[in-house]
């Protein structure tokens, strides 16, 4: 991204550029004073010269402070596929995650930043022509690599954000598997082998056993708490496809944590839903409600699938594609809304509430 510089309107003290009224002997340019001598004409060249290599030098200056894009290598530990990575941007910061793989290999990664407006693309070797933009796209690529090489992961934010000079903290999580060998095992801890999800979250004081063996279209999800000084009875469910995601927060700011679960469903649509449960007074878990996304017609219009989920600061946000009359399911054209969800007491437990769409 590059950034709109002004030069300074201000000149530095003592400078020999230094504006002046006319005097008697001098032809008056606006501001500037012209000698009329041709020793005084000398001198005002050679201050002339010096006031132009100064501005070239500031914007020399002025270019270089641009940001530029910070490289890291990814490696992986011995035996694993894959890796989570955490980092933090802030204005025109953007950081290259590259990492090195096979064509036939299948690439999977799965970002969540704290601000909404950050996102990443995919380079394939050799090219700036990203492969997956973020912004259109969503924050989870999977796809098969066409090439040898190495592959570049750019995390940015929006130039609107960047001109502001907002942060976003964020996690990414990367994996690479497949090839002309098997897949090797990766670390169950990560949802981004595609295979069995188990991951152990904690938040003040109380910790979440999430596990789902992610087989086929129907698994059961398994919720196990620890540290509730009354329940830690295991939860169980039935859902509808896999899990990908899971994280804790305390969104209604009460000093007992949330577990959000996040399922996508199997097939082509890759509708995503919800499994949540409030951690009430740290004794004992209660069941969070999500209203089905069609009990809301504004912001249901244009929807078939494919969102995500995740935890952005002090709400829950749900985006996904809209779809026009005429878009098949591979190519939406409307642009992409995002759902902010509250926290909110509801008359039998708690409830998350639509309190702000946003549309991009």
């Amino acid at each position: 991204m590059q950034a709109n510089y002004a030069l300074p309107r201000t000149r530095p003290p003592h400078s020999t550029c230094q504006p002046g009224p006319s005097r008697a002997g001098s032809l008056s340019l606006g501001r500037w004073a012209l000698p009329s001598s041709n020793r005084g004409g000398l001198f005002f060249l050679k201050a002339l010269l010096a006031c132009v290599l100064a501005v070239l030098l500031l914007g020399t200056t002025i270019a270089s402070a641009e940001v530029a894009i910070r490289q890291e290598q990814i490696q992986f530990k011995k035996g694993k596929t894959g890796t989570i990575i955490t980092g933090k941007i802030k204005g025109d910061q953007s950081v290259d995650y590259q990492v090195r793989a096979s064509a036939g290999q299948s690439m999977v990664a799965i970002f969540k930043p704290s601000n909404l407006s950050a996102y990443f693309n995919v380079l394939p070797p050799g090219s700036d022509e990203a492969i997956f933009v973020g912004s259109t796209s969503g924050n989870r690529f999977k796809a098969e690599l066409p090439a040898d090489g190495v592959y570049t992961i750019r995390v940015y934010l929006m130039r609107n954000a960047a001109r502001r000079n907002e942060t976003a903290n964020y996690t990414l999580e990367v994996g690479i598997a497949g090839g002309d060998k098997k897949a090797a095992a990766v670390s169950k801890a990560s949802p981004v082998t595609g295979t069995s999800f188990d991951r152990t979250l904690e938040l003040q004081g109380i910790r979440f056993r999430v596990t789902s063996a992610n087989k086929g279209s129907t698994n059961t999800l398994r919720i196990v708490p620890a540290g509730l000084e009354i329940d830690n009875s295991p939860v169980e469910r039935t859902i509808n496809g896999t899990v990908t995601g899971a994280e804790v927060a305390d969104l209604n700011v009460d000093g007992s944590p949330e577990i959000y679960v996040y399922v996508t469903s199997a097939g082509s649509g890759s509708y995503g839903s919800l499994v949540a449960y409030s951690v009430n007074r740290r004794k004992s878990l209660s069941e969070i409600y999500l209203p089905p996304l069609t009990e809301n017609k504004v912001a249901s219009k244009g929807y078939m699938g494919h969102d995500e989920f995740a935890v952005v600061e002090s709400v829950l946000a749900q985006r996904f594609p809209i779809y026009r009359d005429t878009d098949t399911n591979a190519k939406p054209t409307g642009g992409t809304r995002q759902l902010q969800y509250k926290l909110v007491p509801g008359e039998a437990g708690w409830i998350l509430k639509v309190d702000r769409v946003v549309e991009y």
